[in-house]
């Protein structure tokens, strides 16, 4: 038995916010935002004069906020989250990295199931260095969006490159967003994600290709070349909607 009184979770300052997907696979959908606190990774590499912790959500993850399992299910009851679910919006776990906190959420879905007698759609934001359990996809039909980071986040490659999880999380059809730079990022993608050396092989379909930007207008800019090496590699294109309608990359 679960014990949600004692049980606990460290969120973001973000904490849990029901809004539309801003990117990838999802874009548009309705959507129960969890964000966890802490990374394993820093992503420096991605900053701007929008951006300049390079993370756009650096300034929430960054914060701990211990809250007890009761104390989630009590904040989303009072604001109509729960209905929310049931009508199908999907329960996104996103961070930072919301899988460094894998075994406590593995705890809090169970008890959330246990408590209100339905399955949610859940999705994963992750950065793919981590091992996702089996049972998110077992038993609980989850979904993955990856991001992993390439070279220009500026983390080191053996943090930033595990070939094993990103076998995984093909195996599992989840879908891989990647940040575009320049033409550079291009070929590190086909290099050690597509046609590469450990046979990772991520389908073309699964893949998302984004600007990097931090803001309305370095959308707009950066945007249209993205479109093109989307077009120019038969991969998707997702825009980051939240910059686009709020010109925000946080609590919209």
């Amino acid at each position: 038995m679960i014990d949600c009184n004692t049980e606990t979770l460290l969120l973001s300052d973000d904490k849990i916010f029901y809004t539309v997907e801003g990117e990838g696979e999802y874009v548009g959908q309705p959507s129960l935002f969890m964000r966890m606190s802490m990374c394993n990774l820093t992503c420096k590499g991605f900053a701007s004069e929008d951006a300049p912790h390079g993370c756009d959500s650096y300034i929430s993850w960054s914060i701990k906020n211990k809250f007890t399992f009761n104390d989630i299910f009590l904040f989303m009851e009072d604001n109509n989250f729960i209905d929310k679910l049931k009508r199908g919006a999907n329960w996104k776990l996103t961070g930072g990295e919301p899988l460094v906190q894998q075994k406590q959420l593995l705890k809090l879905v169970r008890a959330f199931i246990d408590k209100y007698e339905f399955d949610p759609i859940i999705d994963f934001e992750t950065n793919a260095t981590i091992l996702p359990d089996q049972a998110w996809v077992d038993e609980f039909g989850a979904t993955f969006t990856t991001s992993p980071k390439l070279t220009t986040n500026g983390d080191p490659e053996e943090r930033t490159y595990k070939p094993d999880v990103l076998k995984w999380h093909v195996l599992n059809n989840s879908g891989f967003k990647f940040v575009i730079n320049s033409d550079k990022d291009i070929e590190e993608i086909w290099r050690k994600y597509v046609k590469d050396e450990h046979n990772i092989n991520v389908p073309y379909n699964r893949i998302w290709f984004m600007p990097c930007c931090g803001s309305r207008e370095e959308h707009i800019e950066r945007a249209p070349a993205v479109v093109e090496y989307a077009k120019a590699m038969n991969v998707n294109f997702s825009p980051r909607l939240h910059l686009l309608v709020w010109d925000m990359a946080l609590k919209v």
